[in-house]
């Protein structure tokens, strides 16, 4: 079944409710540091409830978001998950460092790192986690190096109970070729998260038709004219692309763009209401109604 799904990042939720929260790994990786760039209003322990009340049960959460990693916070915030019927679909990632380097000790340190986070997602319970090469220039050869990170990465994520992906995010996944190929070398069954955003310019719509057959979850997002109106027309064709491909997962409502626009003129409701209106007119045969 389709069901639609809200992120951390989606919408008004990081400036206008979590309050812009940016939070690091430390060197010892046992805490974070970092701090709320504006003002919350919505405890992280409380954001699963309050998606269940807009009728949403599927979420991402970025790592940048989570202000606490000691054991006992986070089994407060998988609790508070598993009260509100809440899956956490993903965590995501997000600046892991640079997995693509060409320097192998760059290398070395960005897969450390994404190791212990996929360890606190874990700790979260998680279904699984998303995760990037980085901002290198994609080549053979770091397409090849990448690759075989890929493999170690995956193997871990497994031994760790979760379900690994990787999204057409940051510049080395720019492009669907160096990303396929990447997961060619891999060797491993990779989720793909396929991002209507991400992939922009003139070859927006090659690059998700590549995407489209492997993904396994959609970040949606629309266009918007002069008027603010949603531009139906490349919407819809984003997400017929994905019913063209038999996509059968979760549809992550991240926004519109341009994105402070997007978010000016709607209240977090009627955002939700009006792309989830979008993903069901898709998949209206196929889309889980939950409240």
């Amino acid at each position: 079944m389709i069901r639609a799904g809200l992120s951390s990042f989606s919408l008004h939720i990081p400036d206008a409710l979590l309050g812009d929260p940016w939070f690091e790994l430390d060197e010892d990786g046992k805490s974070v540091s970092g701090s709320f760039r504006a003002t919350p209003t919505l405890d992280l322990l409380d954001f699963p409830a309050m998606v269940a009340s807009h009728g949403i049960h599927c979420v991402d959460l970025c790592m940048q978001h989570l202000p606490n990693i000691e054991a006992s916070y986070l089994a407060e915030l998988r609790a508070a998950f598993n009260s509100a019927a809440v899956e956490l679909y993903q965590v995501l990632i997000d600046f892991p460092g640079e997995i693509a380097s060409s320097d192998p000790p760059e290398r070395d340190a960005a897969i450390a790192l994404t190791k212990r986070w996929i360890e606190i997602s874990a700790e979260l319970g998680s279904t699984g986690v998303r995760y990037v090469p980085g901002d290198s220039t994609p080549d053979p050869e770091n397409i090849r190096a990448t690759g075989q990170a890929f493999r170690e990465l995956y193997d871990f994520c497994v031994a760790c109970g979760l379900e690994p992906a990787t999204e057409n995010f940051r510049k080395f996944n720019n492009e669907a070729d160096d990303l396929l190929a990447v997961l060619e070398i891999a060797e491993r069954d990779y989720g793909l998260v396929a991002d209507f955003g991400n992939a922009n310019g003139p070859n927006k719509f090659d690059i998700l038709e590549k995407l489209a057959p492997r993904a396994t979850a959609i970040h949606h997002w629309v266009m918007i004219d002069d008027d603010d109106a949603i531009d139906v027309e490349d919407s819809r064709r984003c997400l017929n692309m994905a019913r063209d491909a038999d996509f059968d997962g979760p549809v992550m409502l991240l926004g519109g763009r341009p994105y402070q626009r997007y978010r000016d003129t709607r209240e977090l409701g009627e955002a939700v209401d009006e792309l989830r209106a979008e993903v069901q007119a898709v998949f209206a045969d196929r889309f889980e109604q939950r409240t």
